[in-house]
């Protein structure tokens, strides 16, 4: 009987969800795009539909809770800017929802991604919301039948990207931090629950530096035709891309693919913040086999760290219903510089 499931498994494989998942900073956009530009599949900007405290209770707990109407416009709203930018019909989807509450959890996002694959004309649809990797759970039992692509790249070029960015916090700490969250409990999450045959692994630079390997791969896992047209997915990038995506924090994914931003963590991160973030993320950069620099940790570096770290567990325990918690405290940032100044650490 598990070698007939096995066999139905991949028979589906062409029909099944797919699901683009990571750190953030971690290339989930670019490998978005790529299978966007596949003839056959179509993966909307991230839609965010996942909070453990959205509705007051665990998101988990969604096989045994309906939604109203007011919880389907808050879904709709918080999820659906991004696509009706991009020319999604929300009015009407909204409409066809309301007629048929209470739903559940699952209806409106299987509504809003059917939606988007019909707009596209294309037969096959993904999500591309890297924080999907800490309820791999929830998505496993929603589609059983799901694939999980998930993408890694190298701690240290993951925070210097997460640094120029306004939606992160401009501390190496906080955003090491946050890297190793990923990829400790996010995939954690994963792998106790996706079973190994549904779920591929990715690093970033491989993907870069020898593209057509690494989406021949993705497209024998997802079970898809390999297209050589994917590599020309710059070229219509921009329609599937709201426009301060493409115009700002990704803009690099709107050009042909390009190994410029591989170890660029060496001219765009100084050797204090190299050595912080090896010293919060040493497992994970050995673990996917990225090289260790000779930056070394300070015994002052190395207070700050832990002052930081006890912050986050505290912060961590005060959300601990937001499964993807992390810390941005821009106070805490001015606060503790005032601290540093008083002690005379620079």
């Amino acid at each position: 009987m598990g070698e007939v499931t096995r066999t139905n498994r991949k028979l589906k494989r062409v029909d099944s969800p797919i699901f683009i998942v990571g750190a953030n900073r971690s290339g989930t956009t670019l490998l978005r795009l790529i299978l966007n530009a596949h003839s056959r599949i179509t993966i909307p900007e991230e839609l965010n539909y996942f909070y453990s405290e959205m509705a007051g209770w665990p998101v988990e707990e969604w096989q045994s809770h309906t939604i109203d109407v007011g919880f389907i416009d808050y879904l709709l709203d918080k999820s659906c800017g991004p696509l009706q930018e991009l020319g999604l019909d929300v009015d009407r989807l909204r409409r066809e929802l309301h007629a048929n509450a209470p739903l559940s959890l699952r209806t409106p996002y299987v509504a809003i991604l059917e939606a988007w694959a019909a707009l596209q004309g294309k037969p096959r649809w993904g999500e591309k919301t890297p924080a999907n990797l800490f309820f791999a759970d929830v998505l496993i039992e929603m589609f059983p039948d799901a694939l999980f692509l998930h993408l890694v790249r190298d701690p240290r070029d993951g925070v210097a990207s997460m640094q120029k960015v306004d939606f992160f916090s401009n501390d190496a700490v906080f955003n090491a931090l946050a890297r190793r969250q990923a990829m400790t409990k996010g995939v954690d999450i994963l792998e106790k629950n996706v079973p190994p045959e549904q779920r591929l692994t990715l690093r970033y630079e491989d993907l870069v530096t020898d593209p057509e390997p690494a989406i021949r791969a993705v497209c024998d896992f997802i079970g898809e035709a390999y297209e050589p047209g994917m590599h020309h997915f710059h070229e219509t990038s921009q329609r599937y891309m709201k426009e301060r995506a493409a115009t700002e924090f990704n803009v690099k994914a709107t050009r042909p693919i390009t190994d410029e931003t591989v170890e660029s963590w060496r001219k765009r991160l100084s050797m204090k913040q190299v050595a912080i973030v090896e010293s919060i993320c040493r497992d994970q950069i050995k673990q996917f086999g990225y090289p260790k620099s000779d930056a070394t940790i300070s015994w002052r570096q190395m207070v700050e760290v832990e002052v930081k770290r006890l912050y986050w567990i505290l912060k961590c325990w005060q959300n601990r219903r937001n499964r993807n918690y992390i810390v941005r405290a821009p106070m805490f940032a001015r606060t503790l510089e005032r601290m540093r100044r008083l002690m005379g650490i620079s």
